[in-house]
């Protein structure tokens, strides 16, 4: 919710009324969530690596995305969240290594990267983010509570929407993002990139830079 009030807010300080949205993992899930709240400001979105979830609701996934979820898991014991907390650059080093093929990003890539991971707001946001999707007493900012109600009703998106999954995607399995036509109204299209992982925009950026601008210039 925040990551979508803060699109908004972005929007109306730059004087665009209506714009596409283009983003990855947690960017897709801000993507979904402005086409749901705030389809007005909305031209079309383009979603990598994440499927959609109706009403903005976490559901426990089959068995096999939850093993793919271990790192989430772990940031709900005491013991995972001091162990994230010590070494969060490790904690990100083995997601990036395990959820793609290798070889696409070289070290200093990642240690340039890493240094983010060291920021003293990445750990309360990042166990914030997972931790409340299933832990009731998890504090939430009530300034997000209205747009999150909005979101609740709200189960089809009736936005243009462009749907890519890496079919080698060891997070977000492609399964997670199949059948998912019935939710939009205004057009839906998703595409696998096989051999490609969680990264597509990293994997081949190529490909997903030609599919979505296609998309875009349909939707113009």
């Amino acid at each position: 919710m925040a990551l979508a009030a803060d699109a908004v807010d972005l929007l109306d300080v730059l004087g665009h009324d209506r714009v596409p949205v283009v983003g990855h993992d947690w960017g897709a899930r801000a993507a979904y969530t402005l086409a749901g709240v705030a389809p007005e400001r909305v031209s079309a979105i383009a979603a990598v690596a994440l499927g959609y979830q109706p009403r903005g609701k976490f559901t426990m996934p089959r068995f096999e995305q939850a093993r793919a979820f271990w790192y989430q898991w772990l940031m709900y014991v005491d013991a995972g969240v001091q162990a994230v907390a010590s070494d969060p650059i490790a904690f990100a080093r083995i997601q990036w290594e395990s959820w793609s093929p290798p070889g696409w990003f070289d070290e200093d890539e990642f240690r340039a990267t890493a240094r983010s991971f060291l920021n003293e707001d990445w750990l309360p946001i990042t166990l914030q983010a997972y931790r409340s999707r299933f832990l009731a007493t998890e504090p939430c900012d009530p300034r997000y509570e209205p747009l999150a109600q909005r979101l609740a009703q709200v189960e089809r998106v009736d936005v243009p929407t462009l749907m890519i999954q890496g079919g080698a995607d060891r997070c977000d399995e492609p399964a997670s993002s199949e059948n998912q036509e019935r939710f939009f109204t205004a057009g839906y299209q998703r595409l696998v990139f096989d051999g490609i992982g969680h990264f597509p925009h990293r994997e081949a950026p190529d490909e997903l830079a030609l599919a979505v601008d296609r998309h875009l210039r349909t939707m113009a």
